[in-house]
This record gives C-alpha cells, sequence and structure tokens, in this order.
C-alpha cells in the first residue's frame, strides 16, 4: 500500500506560472480563497446528507437482468448495505438513449469497479432489455450492472419517470437494514429550470469549469462517443 508521506504539507503559495504580473497573482489568489470556500461549502452539503433522517421502508422493486428476475433487496451483494442507482432516460420507441444520460453513465462504467469497493452500484432503465444491452455495446460499458424495470412503480417513486410517463434524470441512494431497504436520498438534473441538480456525477462539466471559455452552452451528443460496435 502507497502512503502519502506525512511530511506532506498544505501549501499556501498561490500556484502561478514563473513571471506572472501583479494583476494576474491578485486575481488568482482571489480565486485560490474561492476554490476553498467552494470546497468547504461542498463538504458541508456532504455533511448534511449524510445527516438525513432515516428514509422510508421501500416495497420490494423488481427489475430485469439477461432476462432473470431481481429484487431491490438483491442489488446488495458482498454483505455492502449501500446502494446507488442512476436511472437511464429512455424514450418509447426509440433506439437511442439521452445523451446527457449516456454521458453520466460513461463515467460510471469507468469508476464502477472502484465504487464497488465500497457501496454497491447499479444502472436501471425503463427500456426494453435488448434495447439497452445494445445501447452498452456501443457505449463501451462493460464494467456497470445494467437493469431494467419490471414495470413503472420504481421509476414513478423515484420520479424518473413524470406524470406523464417521461423520463427524468435521476440518481438515488438505498440503505440495508436488517431485512428491510430503505431510500436515503434523491436527485434529479433539473433544479430550479437547470441541468446542474447532479453535475457532480461527471467530470466533464468540472474540466470544461478550469478553461477560459467554460461550459458555454455546451451539449453532450451521441454522435462522437459511439464505439462503433453493433
Amino acid at each position: 500500500m502507497i502512503l502519502v508521506a506525512n511530511t506532506l504539507q498544505v501549501r499556501e503559495t498561490i500556484p502561478v506560472m514563473p513571471d506572472a504580473d501583479d494583476a494576474y497573482r491578485a486575481a488568482r489568489e482571489e480565486l485560490r480563497r474561492a476554490e476553498i470556500a467552494m470546497r468547504d461549502q461542498i463538504e458541508r452539503v456532504a455533511d448534511l446528507r449524510r445527516r438525513l433522517p432515516v428514509g422510508p421502508v421501500l416495497p420490494e422493486y423488481r427489475f430485469v437482468e439477461r432476462g432473470r428476475p431481481v429484487r431491490l433487496s438483491e442489488l446488495f451483494a458482498d454483505g455492502k448495505t449501500e446502494l446507488i442507482v442512476y436511472h437511464l432516460m429512455y424514450w418509447k420507441e426509440e433506439d437511442e438513449f439521452c445523451p446527457m444520460c449516456s454521458m453520466w453513465v460513461d463515467g460510471l462504467n469507468a469508476v464502477a469497479k472502484h465504487v464497488e469497493r465500497r457501496a454497491n452500484i447499479v444502472v436501471a432503465t425503463r427500456a426494453p432489455e435488448d434495447k439497452v444491452r445494445a445501447w452498452a455495446r456501443r457505449r463501451g460499458w462493460n464494467t456497470i450492472r445494467l437493469l431494467c424495470d419490471d414495470g413503472a412503480d420504481f421509476a414513478r417513486d423515484t420520479g424518473a419517470e413524470d406524470g406523464n410517463g417521461d423520463p427524468v434524470e435521476t440518481v438515488a441512494v438505498f440503505v440495508k437494514d436488517g431485512s428491510a431497504v430503505r431510500n436515503t436520498y434523491v436527485s434529479h438534473a433539473f433544479t430550479l429550470g437547470e441541468i446542474r441538480g447532479i453535475d457532480l456525477l461527471t467530470p466533464v462539466w468540472h474540466l470544461f469549469d478550469l478553461l477560459p471559455s467554460g461550459r458555454d452552452d455546451w451539449y453532450p451528443s451521441n454522435d462522437y462517443a459511439l464505439t462503433g460496435e453493433v
């Protein structure tokens, strides 16, 4: 196991390149302090999330995995008592899935093996299994577990499907409490009219935020991300 040396010290100097002028240094120092405040706020929010009261006991929602029925309680594997579910948006009669969701799942697929060291993680969808499996092959999703909802109850109860039957970007967290499964957290991409509610699920936005041009009005597309596999 590689350990960070205990002599590691927190840098208090401004991170700038050589020959930066005073105006740049002053602006960078202002930004550094704002970045520290943002980090502290993120940690406060995470603490509030962890301290939410225990959520409701849930029914045994059912899913399908490669033609086999799977219950919600069966998604807690290897003694792990926490479960993250991302619900992939799908419109009936469509062959492609939401490009924003697909970008998020691209990232989740990449880190799934790391997450599984501590918690269970799956992607669920209202799509037929043949379509989501075909989409997974095209996207190269080869590590994250994929499920299909057996009925509409799970999507409707988590808000992953609205009253009109339209899909909603959703992440939900569950815990195993003895023999019961409880919900601890649900969030959606759309908050206060903006698609910013679950930005933390992908590094793409945060990398763009490092650029002078920022995010601008960029939106992911399925065209450039396909692997070409069928």
